[in-house]
């Protein structure tokens, strides 16, 4: 149990950071999308 746990925080921190740019990604669609609705 504690070596899966090792490995998943390990994944996470490591190779998990790809997350970070795909959230920045869908707070701009978001933006996007809310500022088209209120401008119509």
């Amino acid at each position: 149990m504690m070596n899966q746990t090792d490995g998943w925080m390990g994944g996470w921190m490591g190779g998990g950071m790809w997350i970070w740019p795909v959230i920045g990604v869908l707070v701009v669609v978001l933006l996007v999308v809310l500022i088209n609705k209120v401008s119509k």
